[in-house]
């Protein structure tokens, strides 16, 4: 993948992902490095394909939105098949994580979208033109979703925890927000002077329209997409059916301070939990599971485990999403 990382690399990459935003002059500060080698080293760091991007997590909740996450089993496909299903996930206009499985569904991604009737819409599509070879499909609302900062990068002493609202709220903001929601969840680095440039506006109505965004919990934090096969990391997802609320919550807050734990979603289906994890191999996953299985016996009814083969779409609001 290119140049070895090294531990001011990792530095960068901490630092990136609580703030991708952070400008070059402060991170040069954190890290003890000048400028111009904080610029050569985030271009060559994307270059080598370790960061897929620089993202803001939105909350769509704020939005009057909701994720649907979901899966698929398919049976008597061809490559071509394969191939078709893909696209059509990958450019639906309100598709956004997608990822290929190793477990017991092939296919996981999320629709983002304002009702179940909006996630008919593509539900009736999809199997209009697929349905012969679906075996499974399983629906869940997220209700709920919980970010962790990537602890593997370095051994930083952070441990930042982003729980997102889920009570739904209808906007007050118009197209040029919107506009703006969906430049920053693609490109968190942009410069104002490059969001005023694109949106025809001067760039003090865009400082005080990010201003108004964030005020309104509409604008998360900024972070990274990164590509953990290039760290040499596998990213697995552990679904979790658990006895009540309260057992999510624990599982929860465990996880949160886990130095391997990325995510956790919480959602309304087969699954009650899912907890996303970046993992050396499958030794270093056994451990973890039989942690788990040890301390939270009493309240797992059963989970499923699967390996993330692949990711084809990270943002967290997708472009065409009205």
């Amino acid at each position: 993948m290119g140049a070895k990382l090294d531990l001011l690399d990792r530095k960068i990459l901490y630092e990136l992902d609580l703030d991708s935003r952070i400008p070059v002059t402060h991170l040069a500060k954190k890290v003890s490095a000048s400028k111009e080698t904080i610029n050569f080293r985030i271009k060559r760091l994307v270059r080598n394909e370790y960061i897929r991007g620089f993202i803001t997590t939105i909350y769509t909740s704020h939005l009057n939105r909701y994720y649907y996450k979901l899966f698929y089993k398919f049976h008597k496909t061809t490559p071509e098949v394969d191939d078709e299903i893909i696209r059509f996930i990958r450019n639906y206009r309100k598709t956004a994580w997608f990822g290929s499985f190793e477990g017991p569904y092939d296919l996981g991604f999320l629709i983002l979208a304002k009702s179940i009737y909006d996630l008919d819409n593509f539900l009736i599509d999809f199997r209009g033109k697929f349905g012969e070879y679906i075996l499974e499909q399983e629906i869940h609302t997220m209700t709920s979703v919980h970010r962790f900062n990537l602890k593997f990068f370095h051994s930083g002493k952070k441990t930042f925890h982003t729980q997102y609202p889920k009570e739904l709220m209808e906007p007050k903001i118009d197209d040029t927000d919107y506009q703006i929601i969906r430049i920053l969840a693609n490109n968190s680095r942009i410069s104002v002077v490059e969001i005023a440039k694109n949106l025809k506006v001067d760039s003090g109505t865009i400082i005080y329209r990010l201003k108004k965004l964030r005020e309104r919990k509409i604008l998360g934090t900024h972070t990274l997409a990164v590509n953990f096969d290039a760290f040499d990391q596998q990213h697995f997802q552990i679904n979790f059916k658990l006895i009540n609320k309260e057992a999510v919550d624990k599982l929860i807050s465990y996880f949160s301070v886990h130095k391997n734990a990325t995510f956790a979603t919480v959602t309304l289906g087969k699954y009650d939990l899912a907890i996303e994890l970046v993992i050396k191999d499958n030794k270093e996953l056994k451990k973890i599971l039989d942690k788990i299985k040890e301390e939270f016996s009493q309240i797992i009814i059963d989970h499923d485990t699967f390996l993330i083969t692949k990711e084809y779409n990270v943002t967290w609001f997708p472009y065409e999403a009205d």
